[in-house]
């Protein structure tokens, strides 16, 4: 998905697999609070139809019919441990007062996860696999802060918007004036159990490591027993891979960016990293291990993002083409007939199909957003050769958007008659939760700018695209 964010163009990509709405609690647990909220986080999950309080029913829902598929630890000892750390954890979270509650699941994976509104549980192979209670009080924290920072009905609301197309960006004015709200809560909320929040891209998982770590040194611990815990997941490898391993961000950068954010934080000169409850709780979990279940068995909920159904998705480009022109002058090209015109006020043209844009509001303006179609447009070109220039412009998308890739190298090509580079960069888009494959070609203008092509189609629909594409460069004709 491209999208233009204050006449500065921006990709934004959020990963496309489907996981289960995570594992929650029923019953005891609950860590009461009154109403009203904390301090504020110092991060914000993005557009979101849905309330607090729905958070909180949505991950309820979840949470009970969870609990009944799936095996729970029956050890009171080990559980009231950790919900009292979660307790001490929680005292410091910012944002809303959600009832967080804690449960372990009887399985030696190495994992955690957290629902909407609080919910969250601990595996027991985490416990064992922790070296000591800060190690521990690092993953909760980090579960906690996904919790705090509403990144599920984030994403969520995301697949909602897939779900429905994005025509419905434009009547977003905010949760409680959008008339799409209902349908959203009764097609996701009403889930229960099969609830399908999006993986968490790279961006939502350093926030909830940053706001995890401030949790973490606020409540009395050293967020270096957070990165330390990341050495033990690579340790525990091997041949298989930790659950948390794999859905989460290389734990090598991860250790570096908790190491940078500590001097910010007011990390005590005596912090704690372990207690006679964690080393009574862990030596009572790890001998009970013939307990545990290889396999927590939580089912991977969710449709198939490689099925075009799953998805609102534009019409194929049309057979026939129209021409169009810049209104300087400076480019001519041909695009598909049923595409239309956006923008084309500044430096920056978008041809893209019907169903296929949609304006998304933000704390400061909005974003036109973009799944199929191409950007156009020329920017100066402050390095000295084309090469330079196009790495700058790539990396100034990489920079804004940490959830995508350079893929391959830069290569040679043609670009309206006249020496050219191609460059791609993927990633899973934020609208349709499919991956996405966006090619920039760059070439040299008369002026001394550097004129730019993106095209943008999800992977599933490349060569299905790719014609139109090819047909657009080969019709680009520059101004001499």
């Amino acid at each position: 998905m491209l999208r233009m964010l204050n006449r500065k163009l921006v990709l934004s990509f959020l990963l496309p697999s489907l996981l289960l709405g995570q594992l929650a609690c029923r019953g005891g647990g609950e860590l009461q609070a009154p109403p009203g909220s904390r301090s504020t986080p110092q991060f914000k999950p993005g557009v979101n139809f849905f309330s607090p309080q729905q958070d909180v029913e949505m991950g309820r829902q979840s949470a009970e019919q969870i609990m009944r598929e799936t095996p729970m630890l029956n050890d009171a000892p080990i559980t009231n441990y950790v919900r009292a750390l979660g307790a001490k954890l929680v005292a410091k979270t910012p944002g809303e007062r959600f009832p967080y509650q804690f449960w372990v699941v009887a399985t030696r994976e190495i994992n955690a996860f957290a629902l909407p509104g609080g919910f969250l549980f601990v595996n027991a192979g985490t416990i064992a696999a922790a070296r000591n209670e800060g190690e521990l009080a690092g993953v909760m924290a980090h579960e906690i802060a996904h919790a705090a920072l509403r990144h599920g009905t984030n994403q969520a609301t995301k697949q909602q918007i897939a779900q429905m197309g994005l025509g419905v960006l434009g009547t977003i004015a905010s949760a409680s004036e959008n008339p799409n709200l209902g349908q959203a809560v009764n097609a996701i909320g009403g889930l229960g159990a099969n609830l399908a929040f999006l993986k968490y891209g790279r961006k939502a998982e350093k926030e909830a490591d940053l706001e995890g770590a401030r949790i973490l040194a606020e409540a009395g611990y050293d967020p270096r027993d957070m990165a330390n815990f990341f050495k033990t997941l690579e340790s525990e490898g091997g041949q298989r891979v930790p659950e948390m391993l794999s859905d989460h961000p290389d734990p090598g950068n991860r250790i570096e960016y908790i190491l940078a954010e500590i001097p910010k934080l007011p990390v005590s000169n005596s912090p704690v990293h372990t207690s006679p409850e964690f080393e009574q709780a862990k030596a009572r979990l790890t001998g009970r291990g013939v307990q545990l279940s290889d396999r927590s068995q939580l089912k991977r909920i969710g449709a198939d993002p490689g099925h075009l159904e799953t998805s609102v998705r534009p019409a194929r480009p049309a057979a026939q083409f129209q021409n169009v022109q810049a209104g300087d002058g400076s480019f001519a090209l041909q695009v598909p007939a049923n595409w239309e015109q956006l923008g084309g006020n500044d430096a920056t043209y978008i041809f893209a199909p019907k169903g296929a844009y949609g304006k998304m509001p933000k704390q400061n303006g909005e974003s036109l957003m973009v799944t199929h179609g191409i950007f156009v447009g020329a920017v100066p070109a402050r390095q000295g050769d084309l090469a330079s220039a196009t790495r700058a412009f790539i990396q100034r998308q990489l920079e804004d958007n940490e959830d995508f890739q350079i893929v391959g190298e830069m290569k040679q090509t043609t670009v309206g008659g006249q020496s050219g580079l191609a460059a791609a960069v993927a990633g899973p888009s934020a609208i349709n939760g499919v991956m996405e494959i966006d090619i920039t070609y760059t070439t040299a203008t008369a002026d001394g700018r550097m004129f730019y092509i993106i095209t943008i189609v999800p992977e599933d629909e490349a060569e299905a695209y790719k014609p139109a594409f090819q047909q657009i460069l080969r019709s680009l004709r520059l101004a001499r």
